[in-house]
């Protein structure tokens, strides 16, 4: 059986209600002139694409000039959700903030973990580098009106009981409290989704984030990060179960597996995945057979291949990566690198990599085969099962994919009061939480 954790791979894309987070305080200060959201668009696409050709290579499936496209249309995707909070001075952006998350996406260590934009579930690092997770600073203060989260100041949270469209700048649940809004500082949510305090050292736990910080889940109590040579696992809750400097050598959503913490290596060292080698390398020539029942065999770090290059490929590769550099991939049949499909090319859904901007790879004539293309239009597929368990989606230019039943892009329909992934499946057109931590579909703003 594929471990639940892959599953989640295919629901992050469907209907897996975010984890509820709080805004990160940056601190105080945010000296600088001010930044448009333009701006910051434009800065955080060039740190971002730089951070991920430098640590994900094996990630890293666009070119130069596509990557800079897409992750500039992702944030102003973001900032159109805020636009009202920032024509009403609500929020700004923080100079200050922006610029150290420029600093460390360009400059820092490469965490050992998957890239910011994974499609998976997994810890991402520089979370709180985005419009919607830390570089706002609000100005409603407590007990005042909000809209988004992103409005309250720093310390509070916004309170919507039930999804209703305006709720209060309130401090975050306190102990003992219920968390469908998250929790204050040093909290977690336990399953009776009430606050609690964060576990110390060696006391029994079930999962990483019931543990203080900088401890983890291992072996049933919250213990320190392992330290270089030391047995580790890969846990999807933490960017990393070893020290600072250190990766699992291990490949992840395999049940079971277990590996050793190692610094990153060179060209030609045994790698289990890609996050043990060294910046700018890849885990190469691994044979994904039988993955994700049973570990595969180690591979070797390699510098990505160029095209006409051999490699190993997986119809997992949208979940763990590829050998080949950017603006490529690995034909699995030929087992070489080819360049990209572009739009009107054939293509394998499964792998879901079509170069170009807002072109994706659109299934069609059944099993792993596709065309590029834009978004789906309504009742054509929008969704390809890998397995019973995974599914990988393109998005609809109206209505939601329906990824379970039909495969294909249906106009909203749910009624209030269902449950629901997204906005589009709702024929209110409103899809929010709930105090219980679901999301249902609710009266339209």
């Amino acid at each position: 059986m594929l471990r639940p954790l892959l599953v989640c791979c295919a629901l992050a894309l469907s209907a897996c209600p975010a984890p509820m987070m709080m805004t990160p305080d940056a601190g105080p200060g945010d000296a600088g002139l001010a930044v448009s959201p333009t701006e910051a668009c434009e800065r955080l696409a060039n740190a971002t694409c730089t951070l991920k050709t430098r640590c994900y290579a094996a990630f890293q499936r666009e070119t130069a000039q596509s990557c800079l496209q897409n992750e500039q249309a992702r944030c102003l995707a973001g900032y159109t959700k805020l636009q009202q909070s920032f024509e009403r001075e609500l929020v700004r952006i923080d100079p200050a903030r922006l610029a150290a998350c420029e600093q460390r996406m360009k400059s820092s260590a490469c965490p050992p973990t998957f890239p910011p934009d994974f499609s998976g579930t997994a810890a991402r690092p520089f979370a709180d580098c985005t419009l919607s997770t830390g570089l706002l600073v609000g100005s409603v203060p407590v007990t005042e009106a909000c809209v988004n989260p992103q409005e309250c100041v720093a310390g509070t949270v916004c309170i919507k009981p039930n999804g209703v469209c305006r709720g209060l700048c309130s401090t975050p649940p306190k102990e003992g409290e219920p968390c469908a809004f998250g929790c204050a500082p040093g909290l977690t949510c336990n399953d009776d989704d009430r606050c609690t305090r964060l576990k110390p050292l060696d006391t029994p736990c079930a999962a990483s984030p019931e543990c203080e910080e900088d401890l983890i889940c291992f072996a049933g109590r919250c213990r320190p990060r392992r330290k270089l040579g030391d047995s580790c696992t890969f846990d999807a809750t933490v960017p990393s179960t070893c020290e600072p400097g250190l990766a699992c050598d291990v490949t992840p959503f395999v049940a079971g597996a277990s590996g050793t913490c190692v610094r990153p290596q060179p060209v030609d060292a045994p790698c289990r995945f890609h996050w043990s080698c060294q910046s700018g390398l890849v885990c190469g020539f691994i044979d994904w057979t039988g993955f994700p029942q049973r570990a595969p065999s180690p591979g070797i770090c390699t510098p990505p291949g160029d095209e006409g290059t051999a490699c190993k490929g997986t119809i997992y590769a949208r979940f763990v990566g590829e050998q080949c550099q950017a603006g490529t991939l690995c034909d699995p049949m030929m087992e070489l690198c080819r360049k990209a499909p572009e739009r009107g090319d054939r293509c394998q859904p499964s792998r879901s990599t079509c170069a170009g901007v807002d072109v994706y790879c659109k299934p069609s004539g059944g099993g792993d085969n596709g065309s590029c293309t834009g978004p789906a239009a309504l009742n054509e597929p929008c969704a390809f099962s890998i397995d019973a368990n995974t599914t990988v989606t393109v998005p609809c230019s109206t209505g939601f994919c329906d990824r379970v039943n039909s495969l294909t892009c249906r106009p909203p329909s749910k009624p209030l009061g269902s449950v629901c992934a997204e906005d589009a499946e709702c024929a209110s057109g409103r899809c929010a939480v709930q105090e219980d931590r679901t999301l249902r579909c609710t009266e339209a703003c």
